[in-house]
């Protein structure tokens, strides 16, 4: 056989199970304080309760269910306060990946920059056609993608769990607010992460996403945090 080998990913069953619960949960389809069975879930999915009891360790890892005694295990509430958390997290990390980025910028491959540019463009399609979930879903993967160009395998993990999360707590967030308002500062914001991102400009980046999740605070209406 000739010709280049396809990588074939092949994924643990609890994985599976993991994705589609983190779904559904994101989606809505398992409100805050569903109780998440494990017998149950195994039966849906036919399979045994291993690989479920295996998803929901990873999915309380991640922070958007959690294990009580009385309740056993079920879909976290929530909380602006846990958003505000998450969004300083998220800072940080992308803050220290950005500037690393910068500095080896001459060694990214331009097809990864016009991706960034693509993004930005999905995220602002989504958006004028009122599509607020594929625009929110959209704006996390660019924010993901700076940060997996950094190369750091923790900084990667640790960032999808904080989207996996704040994707949870925005439903604790008065949809009055968001995302109807301050859209025109995050688009402003967005171009400038990528504009000093691609010129090499840490400082640039940096204040760039200080100026983003400034933003995001006013959006979610959490005090601004000054850094």
């Amino acid at each position: 056989m000739s010709g280049p080998v396809r990588q074939i990913e092949q994924r643990h069953l609890w994985e599976q199970i993991a994705d589609d619960l983190r779904e559904a949960i994101h989606r809505g389809d398992l409100p805050a304080g569903s109780r998440l069975i494990t017998a149950d879930l195994a039966s849906r999915w036919g399979v045994s309760r291993g690989p479920v009891r295996e998803a929901l360790m990873a999915l309380e890892n991640e922070g958007i269910v959690i294990s009580t005694r009385r309740h056993g295990t079920i879909v976290g509430t929530p909380s602006t306060v846990d958003l505000d958390e998450i969004l300083c997290v998220r800072e940080a990390i992308e803050a220290a990946a950005g500037l690393a980025v910068c500095d080896q910028i001459d060694q990214i491959p331009l097809a990864e920059l016009r991706r960034l540019a693509e993004m930005l463009v999905k995220v602002e399609k989504a958006h004028a056609k009122g599509d607020s979930r594929s625009a929110m879903a959209l704006d996390f993967a660019f924010h993901q993608a700076i940060v997996d160009l950094n190369g750091n395998s923790r900084f990667t993990s640790i960032y999808r769990q904080m989207v996996s999360q704040n994707t949870h707590h925005m439903k604790g967030v008065d949809p009055n607010v968001w995302p109807f308002v301050g859209w025109d500062e995050m688009t402003r914001a967005h171009q400038q992460l990528l504009d000093a991102l691609v010129a090499g400009e840490g400082e640039g980046f940096r204040a760039a996403v200080l100026a983003h999740y400034t933003n995001a605070r006013r959006r979610t209406s959490l005090p601004i945090v000054k850094s």
